[in-house]
């Protein structure tokens, strides 16, 4: 068998091996090599990306906490009671809101059927459609 090739190297470190490339390797001196050669070129850009990644974070805390204290304004934070009175006054907002709106709704809701009603009614009632009003006059007039 051929060596592996680049993709089968990389289904091999994602653990989706077939059973034949997985025997290759097993057997392949120069395939095992290729792949704990890719393996540590990840291992060292994790490594790189993580400190990277912490060194940014450290650049990030150490400005916002410098426009802070340039700003003047401290940090603050409500004592607990505040924050339940607060909690508790947006949940009775909540369970207002839930009564009020659905009887809000069914009322507007009932005022557009009735006039839906209305409408239909107004057009049922006619003798003759709209098109063939002129017509009906001539016909009343002739009687």
């Amino acid at each position: 068998m051929p060596h592996l090739s680049p993709d089968q190297v990389t289904e091999y470190l994602l653990d989706q091996t077939d059973p034949a490339s997985a025997r290759h390797i097993r057997d392949c001196a120069a395939c095992r090599a290729e792949i704990e050669q890719q393996r540590e070129t990840l291992a060292e850009f994790r490594t790189t990306v993580r400190a990277w990644s912490a060194e940014e974070a450290g650049h990030y805390r150490i400005n916002a906490a410098r426009a802070i204290t340039a700003s003047g304004l401290e940090p603050r934070s409500w004592p607990v009671s505040r924050q339940l009175t607060w909690a508790l006054a947006i949940a009775a907002l909540c369970v207002i809101a839930s009564f009020i709106l659905p009887r809000y709704a069914g009322q507007r809701t009932a005022a557009g059927d009735a006039a839906l009603l209305e409408r239909v009614d107004a057009e049922v009632s006619e003798t003759a459609p709209a098109p063939m009003a002129p017509l009906m006059k001539l016909v009343v007039q002739q009687q």
